[in-house]
């Protein structure tokens, strides 16, 4: 065979690797841009039309988590057998097999197994990945000991961490030292923050929640009054907004600084994009109820409570009914 054909062949295949690869990558975009849209059916399709990718399984792994975690797992296992030596399927699949132990009784030990293990592979083939070494971190301060909690380690990690990112570090030392109850500690490390880190939200945020937890309330809703607004960032906005419903639901559980509440979950209310983990408006309507209700206008928190729509939420349902009674 002439030698300019064989090259041209070999040319043509290097071309259509490049080709097929790009439209993989592209159809793995497909499903990120269907999922940040929520359209989770879409990005599920994209997502298997491309599941020899082993990120393509590792990422159907994660959008199954939040409503099959068996399917989930699934995927995790078959991009495991694809490659086990792929840190980002061990941190995946390390929070799957975390979260089919919280919810397992008689597996729970052996689930718990596998994700302290994954969690500790994804640490040891990417040490400089923080968000891998906050994994195991969480597994060491919330597992029981009998399923591979180890607070000793869990300080290791959080060495481990600070000589990363000293801001990071801080969070994980807070991380700990409120696992381990150490009110003296914790208080150290608030102070060291509130020094160094004074215009952090994460930082910010959690150091009220941490005062809201030790009822310290005007202290509380001092440092989350601080949390600023930043529309360019979709997460800080987020934080800033969160920080808006603690304010109203640290005025209820302190019984005083109504005005300040009242104005933060109006604010809520109003103006936050509802992402992952933030409360829904209901609930912010439902403490906003809460607050007239406590300022003695019982007329509107009832038309507030009656405007609520619990729709699954169990626990709003149960909430307005105790309200509603207490007003009748």
């Amino acid at each position: 065979m002439p030698r300019h054909h064989t090259l041209l062949c070999a040319a043509v295949a290097v071309a259509s690797l490049i080709f097929y690869s790009t439209l993989a990558f592209a159809d793995i975009s497909k499903g990120d841009s269907a999922l940040a849209t929520g359209n989770t059916t879409q990005a599920i399709a994209f997502y298997q039309s491309q599941e020899s990718d082993i990120l393509a399984k590792i990422k159907l792994a994660q959008v199954y988590m939040s409503f099959d975690l068996d399917e989930a797992e699934d995927w995790i296992e078959l991009a495991r057998k694809q490659d086990d030596q792929d840190p980002r399927m061990h941190f995946t699949r390390g929070s799957i097999m975390g979260q089919q132990a919280a919810n397992s009784i008689f597996s729970a030990l052996s689930y718990a197994g596998k994700s302290l293990d994954s969690f500790e592979q994804a640490v040891a083939l990417a040490p400089t990945n923080i968000d891998y070494q906050l994994g195991l971190l969480s597994f060491y301060v919330q597992a029981p000991s009998i399923a591979g909690g180890d607070m000793d380690k869990a300080k290791q990690v959080a060495q481990a961490i600070t000589a990363l990112d000293p801001i990071e570090g801080l969070k994980a030392n807070i991380m700990v030292y409120t696992a381990l109850e150490d009110k003296p500690g914790l208080e150290l490390l608030l102070q060291e923050g509130l020094a160094q880190h004074s215009d952090d939200p994460w930082f910010l945020f959690n150091a009220g929640m941490i005062k809201q937890n030790h009822q310290e309330y005007a202290q509380a809703i001092g440092l989350l009054s601080q949390v600023p607004l930043d529309a360019e960032n979709e997460e800080y906005q987020q934080r800033y907004f969160s920080a808006q419903y603690q304010i109203g639901k640290t005025a209820i559980l302190a019984q005083d600084f109504y005005p300040v509440g009242l104005a933060a979950l109006d604010n809520y209310i109003a103006n936050a994009a509802i992402g992952n983990g933030m409360p829904s408006i209901h609930w912010a309507t439902f403490r906003k109820a809460n607050i007239v209700q406590a300022m003695g206008d019982k007329v509107t928190a009832t038309q507030l409570y009656k405007s609520i729509q619990a729709n699954d939420d169990k626990q709003l349902k149960q909430a307005l009914k105790k309200a509603l009674k207490r007003l009748s």
